[in-house]
C-alpha cells in the first residue's frame, strides 16, 4: 500500500509538472495548428488571388477578342458599304449612259422623221433636183462619149492622112 500511496503522492506532485508540460505541448500544438491554419489561409488567399488574376486575364482576353471581332465586323461592314456605294455609283453611271444613248436614239429618230416630213413636203423640189442631177449625169456621160468619139475619129483621120501621106511619099520616091 505504501507503494500506492507513494505512487499517488508522486502522481499528485508530478501532475502539475506534467500539466505544465502538457500545457506547453498543447500550446505548441495550438501554435503549430494556428501557423498551419495561417499558412493554409495564406495559400487559399494566394490561390484565390491567382484565380482572380487568371479570371481577370481571361476576361481581358475575352474583351480584347470581342473588341477585335467587333473591329473586324465594323471593317467588314464599312467595306460592304463602300462596295455597295461603288456598285450604286457604277450602276447610276451606266444608267445615265444608257439614258443618254436612248435620248440620242430618240433625237436621231426625230431628226430622221423631220427630214422625211421635209422631204415629203418638198417632194417636187427633191424630184426636180434629182431630175436635174440625173440630167447632168446624162450630159456628162454624153459629153464623155462624144469626146471619146471625136478622139477616135480624129485618130482615124490622122491615121488615114498619115497613110495617104506615106503612100504619096513612097510613090514619089519610087515613081519619079
Amino acid at each position: 500500500m505504501k507503494h500506492i500511496v507513494l505512487g499517488s503522492a508522486l502522481a499528485l506532485l508530478t501532475l502539475p509538472a506534467l500539466a505544465n508540460q502538457f500545457d506547453s505541448l498543447y500550446q505548441v500544438e495550438q501554435q503549430t495548428k494556428q501557423t498551419e491554419a495561417a499558412a493554409q489561409a495564406e495559400r487559399v488567399r494566394q490561390a484565390a488571388a491567382e484565380r482572380a488574376r487568371e479570371d481577370a486575364r481571361i476576361a481581358a482576353d475575352r474583351r480584347q477578342r470581342a473588341a477585335a471581332q467587333q473591329a473586324a465586323q465594323q471593317k467588314a461592314l464599312e467595306q460592304r458599304k463602300s462596295q455597295e456605294l461603288e456598285h450604286k455609283r457604277v450602276q447610276t453611271r451606266e444608267e445615265g449612259y444608257e439614258d443618254e444613248l436612248r435620248a440620242l436614239e430618240l433625237e436621231e429618230r426625230r431628226l430622221a422623221l423631220q427630214a422625211k416630213r421635209a422631204r415629203t413636203a418638198r417632194a417636187n423640189d427633191y424630184i426636180d433636183a434629182e431630175l436635174r442631177d440625173s440630167a447632168a449625169r446624162t450630159d456628162v456621160i454624153q459629153s464623155e462619149a462624144d469626146s471619146a468619139r471625136n478622139v477616135t475619129s480624129g485618130t482615124k483621120s490622122l491615121l488615114e492622112d498619115a497613110g495617104k501621106a506615106e503612100v504619096n511619099r513612097s510613090s514619089r520616091l519610087f515613081g519619079e
